[in-house]
């Protein structure tokens, strides 16, 4: 048995479909059943059972744990030679959420790219809790989110601080504040009064992600409640519904990159942009990092970039 297997094992286990992982893996599906029987020959054990669907068995799940733990074990040895030798050749395994990584990954993988060619880098996308669960089982190096990090020891390190902002549909404004429109607009590009917009549609990131508990913790302390029509997973699609005059939606100023707005605003934009001065809603972005496994030096270089990108950089280490 070897790294191979247990790699294959692992992706099994995770469809817990041959069909599936075969294809991810670029195999056939027979070679990919002959890899998993000749690992339960082996070890004289069933790891699945086949009926009436592919599950894990008793040491199977004993397995998931044990070739996670061998793998990234390798995976830190690994980059700790890659370091000693300077040819740093291996894995950057990073976690972050959908829209953070199209504000952030276009402009910093290419210059980790050129750097360090011969490294491969790894996407997990997901929500703050799922980024904290892979980063917790040491599926991923590091996470890319907004603070808090719930999870013990682990080494933060700070990359900016973010509004929250109030994306409005410039037709509610209007609809609002008719003739004062213009005048409101200055007003609110200081600092908005969500009352004003008490009857008006919101979309929103559903609950369980960082940003959608600061805005409802917001919502409460202002005894404010939305007339909320939709929620939805992906924050890309809030921003476009706001975009298309459906309804308003609060995110963080850098997700405002994902649709391609700057700082340098149009009147015939369709939208307007009014920040929420409450302290309590400024959203800290951090790279979060176990301390107890080895951070490469091109891990350590990528929170460098993510630092130069939002301006951020210091003359020190990471983690420092």
């Amino acid at each position: 048995m070897n790294f191979l297997h247990l790699k294959y094992f692992l992706l099994v286990a995770e469809e817990l479909n041959i069909t599936r992982a075969a294809e991810r893996l670029f195999i056939s599906q027979q070679s990919l059943s002959n890899h998993i029987s000749n690992m339960e020959k082996e070890l004289d054990v069933k790891l699945f059972t086949r009926s009436p669907k592919l599950s894990l068995t008793y040491a199977g799940d004993l397995l998931v744990e044990t070739a996670t733990q061998i793998l990234d074990l390798h995976s830190q040895f690994l980059a700790k030679v890659g370091d000693i030798n300077r040819h740093y050749m291996g894995v950057l395994r990073v976690g972050i959420s959908h829209t953070c990584g199209l504000a952030l990954l276009p402009e910093i993988l290419p210059q980790f790219q050129a750097e360090f060619p011969m490294v491969e880098f790894s996407l997990f996308e997901g929500n703050s809790t799922h980024l904290e669960d892979e980063l917790a089982h040491g599926r991923v190096d590091l996470i890319v989110c907004f603070q808090p990090i719930m999870m013990e020891g682990v080494e933060v390190v700070p990359l900016t601080e973010e509004k929250l902002m109030m994306v409005v549909p410039k037709s509610f404004t209007d609809e609002i504040f008719g003739e004062r429109a213009g005048e409101i607009r200055e007003q609110f590009s200081s600092g908005a009064d969500i009352d004003s917009f008490q009857h008006m549609p919101f979309i929103l990131i559903k609950r369980g992600n960082r940003t959608r508990s600061t805005v409802d913790q917001y919502f409460s302390r202002h005894f404010f409640k939305p007339k909320l029509i939709l929620e939805t997973e992906n924050t890309i699609t809030t921003l476009a519904m706001a975009e298309a005059g459906i309804g308003i939606t609060i995110c963080p100023e850098l997700f405002l990159k994902t649709i391609h707005v700057t700082s340098s605003r149009s009147a015939s934009d369709p939208l307007d942009f009014f920040p929420l001065t409450d302290p309590s809603t400024i959203c800290k972005l951090v790279v979060g990092y176990r301390r107890d496994r080895y951070l490469s030096h091109f891990g350590e270089r990528f929170i460098q970039l993510a630092q130069n990108v939002l301006g951020t950089a210091e003359d020190q280490p990471a983690g420092a």
